[in-house]
């Protein structure tokens, strides 16, 4: 067959499409095929007639940037790109490719896929071989919107063509090579940063919280609560790490749920902070986090404080692709606010208001002894030992016994 090229000039879509072309065209070779006829070649000029047009309105939407590009007096950030590949030979070829204008991480299952993503959100997610589908609807689950490319087996390419409709993701019939994975790739980044530079809008940051959280269960009902106004989400979620005890959860919607679903979104926060902490999480974290549920788009932020992770703010929405790059950079705004405030309840904690006597009842509680010993060692009655104790409670945002030992302790150390 005659050779035919497509379009001139070079561009990842381009590129992209001229790969797809001829690996049809070599199989239709191989195959000896009646398309070689004089119908079949007709209609072959035709359709790559189209596809000549097609790649030329497509460049006049994406400029080759180097054209355009002006010195910077920063290097742009590596795209990050997570390639889940069964093969190693594939993933190692194509990690090759992509090295070292593209910072790639290789995983092979989907499983530590979604333990990953929930950790850092990735640029570009390759998923090929026969967990592909399960990979790419795992992610999904954790960050819709996501770019993806899935090379997937011929029958799961319908569905997963109808699942994931009006989303960024290539879907590739079968094995796909490294050249062609790599060239999917670059397309979907190159159309990633037209959307984002097209998208940016200045959109008001919250520079500070609203108000002062008196306590890691305020901050806790504080967060997403301060960001009702200035991002669409139904439902969200605040994990807050709390010395000592287990974490604070506080789920806050905007729309109508029942209890499942509340439910639902508390046990997923609560799990993507584990993960994300380092914490020991299970199998059954991994499918929480990426259990289906009405909610078709979600965004989360981890709270850090000097390498630690000490909260997660999550939020979700019924409809797909709610959140936008905007959304993330308010998230993560928010998230380094409250990462601020967690500090100062930190320090407050170590630096107990105790009055004489709530010190007394702290440290013979800490010695072991019960409300009815400590009365009878100070000479008051049980009850007021109870409102000591109560008082601290409330006064610290702490919740326990247990919790006012704790503190009590730490204060002791400094």
């Amino acid at each position: 067959m005659e050779a035919v090229s497509i379009g001139s000039g070079s561009s990842p879509f381009r590129d992209f499409v001229r790969a797809r072309v001829e690996r049809v065209l070599a199989s239709w070779e191989a195959a000896g095929a009646q398309a070689g006829g004089p119908p079949g070649k007709a209609a072959l000029r035709r359709f790559l007639k189209a596809l000549d047009e097609l790649a030329e309105a497509t460049d006049a939407l994406l400029p080759e940037q180097r054209s355009v590009e002006q010195p910077s007096a920063e290097p742009a950030a590596r795209p990050y790109v997570l390639l889940v590949i069964e093969e190693p030979g594939l993933a190692q070829d194509l990690q090759a490719g992509l090295e070292p204008e593209h910072e790639v991480e290789r995983i092979s299952t989907p499983e530590r896929a979604a333990q990953s993503v929930a950790a850092r959100t990735p640029d570009v997610v390759v998923a090929s071989g026969s967990g592909a589908p399960e990979t790419a609807r795992r992610i999904r689950e954790l960050l819709h919107g996501l770019p993806a490319v899935v090379a997937a087996p011929d029958p799961e390419l319908a569905p997963l063509a109808v699942e994931f409709a009006g989303e960024p993701v290539v879907l590739l019939r079968g094995a796909a090579d490294a050249k062609e994975l790599g060239l999917a790739i670059r397309t979907m980044l190159a159309l990633s940063r037209q959307t984002g530079a097209s998208g940016t809008a200045n959109v008001p940051v919250p520079s500070e919280l609203i108000g002062e959280p008196r306590s890691y269960a305020h901050l806790a009902g504080l967060l997403p609560r301060s960001l009702e106004h200035t991002i669409e989400f139904d439902v969200g979620a605040a994990v807050v790490a709390r010395p000592g005890s287990e974490p604070l959860v506080d789920v806050h919607a905007t729309s109508d749920f029942g209890e499942e679903t509340l439910r639902v979104v508390r046990a997923r926060a609560l799990a993507l902070f584990r993960i994300v902490a380092g914490e020991p999480w299970t199998e059954d974290d991994i499918a929480t986090a990426t259990a289906r549920s009405p909610l078709r788009s979600s965004l989360h932020v981890p709270l850090a404080i000097e390498g630690r992770i000490v909260g997660l703010t999550y939020l979700a929405a019924l409809r797909p692709g709610a959140f936008t790059a905007d959304d993330r950079r308010l998230l993560a705004t928010l998230a380094t606010n409250a990462s601020v405030a967690y500090r100062r309840l930190e320090g407050a904690s170590n630096r107990l208001r105790l009055t004489p006597r709530q010190s007394q009842v702290l440290a013979l509680i800490a010695s072991g002894l019960s409300d009815k010993q400590i009365a009878a060692r100070l000479g008051l009655a049980h009850r007021t030992v109870r409102t000591h104790l109560d008082r601290f409670l409330r006064e610290h945002g702490l919740h326990s016994r247990t919790e006012a030992i704790a503190a009590w302790l730490r204060s002791q150390e400094r």
